[in-house]
């Protein structure tokens, strides 16, 4: 092979390989463990039923955050009973367990409620917004970071209504066997603070 067409190669090859979506391992998948505000332990990924996982990070006082509350619900509720988990994580320190809660039962939440504050989940995701959605498939991929639908163009410059359900259409394409490449998008809203997480690890 002459050095043009061998670089042509490497370069298709390497664009390819940085086009597939990353996930996890099968041993990272299985020590996927952690534990809702009630206690509850999930490892999401060990059931072979399962053929979406959701991570929503939001923050209770955050208004953007809290309009797609709603949303949520129903998103919860027309897609649990389909094999799709999805899990509301908390990033924000200053949200304990008793705040969570409260929020949920003041926005109907239904979606198990789950603290991140040493933000293991929020980076396996690579999550920065909140409201912020991640979605992996049933073998660990992340096939989908970002809005959960295109309600904001920015923050403060809201549409009358979405013409884009980002969210669900990964979703529905997961549901119906698709195969699909990591997709990501811009979300709106409020930005999560790892200001504290090098002072942690020291």
């Amino acid at each position: 092979m002459n050095r043009p067409r061998q670089i042509i190669w490497l370069a298709t090859l390497l664009a390819l390989t940085c086009a597939w979506p990353i996930g996890l391992t099968a041993p990272a998948k299985a020590k996927l463990v952690f534990t809702d505000i009630n206690g509850k332990r999930h490892a999401p990924f060990t059931s072979g039923k399962i053929k979406a996982v959701v991570f929503l990070f939001l923050l209770r006082d955050c208004p953007v955050s809290n309009v797609y509350t709603p949303e949520l619900t129903r998103i919860h509720r027309e897609y649990s009973g389909k094999g799709v988990s999805l899990y509301l994580v908390h990033p924000d320190r200053d949200t304990d367990a008793k705040a969570a809660k409260a929020h949920a039962i003041e926005y109907k939440l239904t979606a198990p409620l789950v603290l991140d504050h040493d933000h293991k989940l929020t980076r396996l995701a690579g999550a920065e917004v909140m409201p912020e959605a991640a979605v992996f498939d049933g073998k660990g991929l992340l096939v989908y970071r970002g809005r959960i639908d295109n309600l904001y163009a920015d923050f403060g410059k809201k549409r009358a209504k979405p013409t884009r359900r980002d969210l669900r259409e990964t979703l529905d394409a997961l549901l119906a066997g698709k195969r699909l490449a990591k997709r990501t998008t811009k979300a709106v809203g409020c930005y999560i603070d790892f200001s504290n997480d090098k002072k942690d690890n020291k």
